[in-house]
């Protein structure tokens, strides 16, 4: 039996179907919406894991998260992940290093999403997820095929998510 006394659970979280959008790879105008620090999986290191808003396009309301090295037994991981942080608390007008993330929160920008081919280690499926290549300033520019593609071209691929 699972105990959830002290787990704050959400009442009013949304019910989720078990499947998640790939987003077509591109630019996005985005915002965060939520940040957590665990430990990563070896539980050597800090994952800062960022999630974000799609605000405009035919995704509006899509969420795409990435997991950002905060500490990590490789210096060069580590400095990566530090680096990208810092890029976005400048974007964000957040001084660096932060005490949290608080400042983060709802501050649009850029973002350039790609797309991943991987086999699940479950199933053998071969399956597809998103992830963000680069952070940029919320005034870039937005190519039109990506951010007001007709609905018709823009049909997500979706992908069980419990493959993984």
């Amino acid at each position: 039996m699972a105990d959830f006394a002290g787990i704050a659970l959400d009442a009013n979280v949304a019910e989720s179907d078990g499947e998640f959008t790939v987003l077509p790879a591109g630019k996005y105008k985005a915002a965060t919406v939520d940040a957590d620090l665990a430990d990563n999986k070896a539980g050597t290191g800090k994952i800062l894991k960022m999630s974000y808003q799609v605000m405009e396009g035919p995704y509006t309301g899509e969420k795409i998260t990435d997991n950002i090295n905060i500490t990590n037994p490789s210096a060069q991981c580590q400095a990566i992940g530090q680096g990208t942080l810092k890029r976005i608390c400048g974007m964000c007008n957040v001084v660096y290093p932060p005490q949290n993330t608080d400042g983060l929160m709802g501050k649009p920008m850029v973002i350039t999403v790609g797309v991943e081919e991987f086999t699940s280690n479950n199933t053998g499926k071969k399956l597809k997820s998103n992830k963000i290549k680069k952070y940029e300033p919320a005034n870039t520019a937005i190519p039109a095929n990506v951010a007001q593609m007709p609905q018709a071209q823009t049909q997500p691929t979706q992908t069980q998510a419990s493959g993984w």
